[in-house]
């Protein structure tokens, strides 16, 4: 998908805005699910608007079925969003507790979701397509392992754009809340690439991990991290 959104990318609603900086579809339960985060965070106060509408509709085919006969039935919507798109717009709430609604909105680890990589394994950004092991969970957490595929990647490497490949989530935007009342949040959404025993194809881990993954038994990445909190 190439280009800029030439409309609707301002704020005309209300005071607060969540803007689209990459290209994607966005699923009418992603927008849902957005819309409901935003409204429990500020307690039923102010206003929310949606900007975009799911209008765009995707056809699936079932498996093992021949060639021919047209396209499948349609399974679900999505709203096709370029670069600097309005997708949510607030008003009516202070703008501390508007940060926090449209944060926790946008940080929300789900299928299409992009990554940065945090090891030397030669691929630098991954695409979530599934969460392994889970059959109605939408949403990631720090040490669930997804199937990925890669979006860029280092030339002459092992790892090669559009493979597809599993990763663990070691860092997340969305907060870490722990027993003892800490809370750890990070800047970026970062996963490891693992094989098929959960070992690390890399040899180097970049930033720091949490030491719950230790909890996990993705040992051998807690010990390859320069620093565990």
């Amino acid at each position: 998908m190439k280009g800029i959104s030439y409309r609707g990318n301002h704020i005309c609603f209300g005071r607060y805005a969540l803007q689209a900086l990459e290209p994607a579809w966005i699923t009418s339960r992603q927008i849902e699910a957005g819309r409901r985060a935003m409204t429990r965070n500020v307690r039923r106060g102010g206003k929310i608007w949606v900007r975009i509408f799911p209008d765009k509709p995707v056809t699936v085919r079932p498996t093992e079925t021949r060639m021919g006969s047209g396209k499948g039935s349609p399974e679900y919507w999505v709203a096709v969003v370029k670069p600097g798109r309005i997708l949510y717009e607030m008003g009516g709430v202070a703008e501390n507790i508007a940060r926090k609604a449209i944060s926790i909105a946008a940080d929300m680890i789900q299928p299409q979701t992009h990554l940065n990589v945090a090891d030397n394994s030669g691929a630098r950004k991954l695409m979530c397509i599934r969460i392994i092991g889970t059959s109605n969970r939408r949403y990631a957490n720090i040490g669930d392992v997804i199937v990925a595929v890669i979006k860029e990647a280092v030339p002459n490497m092992p790892l090669e754009r559009s493979e597809v490949i599993r990763a663990v989530i070691v860092r997340t935007c969305k907060e870490l809340k722990r027993d003892n009342g800490m809370i750890i949040r990070y800047d970026d959404n970062a996963a490891v690439i693992i094989d098929q025993e959960g070992n690390p194809k890399g040899t180097r881990i970049f930033g720091a991990i949490v030491r719950e993954l230790r909890q996990l038994n993705f040992t051998k990445i807690v010990s390859l991290a320069p620093e565990v909190l």
